[in-house]
């Protein structure tokens, strides 16, 4: 990543893509700022978690970002089945 300014509106839009990867499931902020991280578009940083986490939430304020899981407030719990074929009895045909 180097010393390069970060452009926010790209960072966001790349955000929004990978949310949109996960639909229909949701994703945290956290697991946003870990593929961001990989991916080299932010340094691992707690101001650089606390920026992304200002920029998405004005983002979600305008309409322009879909919301996340919000751990702090609510307990989410992913689908889980009691076995493989609870799993692939639910699938579609």
């Amino acid at each position: 990543m180097g010393r390069e300014r970060v452009r926010w509106p790209s960072v966001v839009d790349r955000a929004r893509e990978i949310v949109d990867g996960y639909a229909p499931m949701q994703v945290t902020l956290r697991q946003v700022m870990y593929r961001l991280v990989s991916e080299g578009t932010l340094p691992h940083t707690a101001p650089m978690y606390r920026r992304l986490s200002a920029q998405l939430a004005q983002a979600r304020r305008q309409g322009r970002f879909p919301d996340l899981i919000d751990t702090v407030r609510e307990v989410h719990v992913p689908p889980a089945w009691p076995g493989a074929d609870a799993f692939l009895a639910e699938m579609p045909g």
